[in-house]
């Protein structure tokens, strides 16, 4: 990659391994910092730092900053995950024009009868062919570098406000 866009990763936190080691061994410029606590597993939830409250303010103060700072937002959902704090970075991205990228699926970005995930029709929202979080990556990352990089889009936005 020539140019290594800053890519804020959010998912539940149960896959921080997963961006620890795209970060770590793969040399993407992850700068979400919530990835080096210790996190819990899946089957363990219950193993991640227990955060006070005022500890929790300052991770979700450092979380919003961190998303507009970043070029981009990829989201990774595996099913059965039920997303919530993931929702509220995906609303910081759109809300700072920087584009958001979906890896894998769940039930909190698929339509039902009560909601049609009217987010997912904003321009900047993009879901990626492959569930795969490593060809997930590559393919959010190629997208961005192609689509947004070329001309700038996130400032070019700001700039008109």
């Amino acid at each position: 990659m020539q140019y290594r866009p800053s890519i804020y990763s959010a998912s539940k936190i149960w896959h921080a391994e997963k961006w620890i080691e795209m970060r770590d061994k793969e040399n993407f410029n992850i700068i979400s910092n919530w990835i080096n606590l210790p996190c819990g597993t899946k089957d363990n939830p219950t193993g991640a730092k227990k955060l006070t409250v005022s500890e929790k303010r300052v991770l979700w103060s450092e979380c919003a900053k961190e998303v507009t700072d970043a070029d981009l937002l990829v989201i990774y959902a595996e099913e059965g995950d039920e997303q919530r704090g993931v929702l509220v970075e995906l609303g910081g991205a759109l809300s700072t024009h920087t584009p958001v990228y979906l890896i894998g699926d769940c039930e909190t970005f698929r339509a039902c009868e009560h909601s049609d995930v009217a987010f997912a029709y904003h321009p900047l929202f993009h879901r990626v062919f492959s569930s795969d979080y490593k060809m997930g990556y590559y393919e959010a990352v190629n997208h961005w570098l192609g689509t947004y990089k070329a001309i700038n889009y996130r400032w070019a936005m700001r700039k008109t406000r």
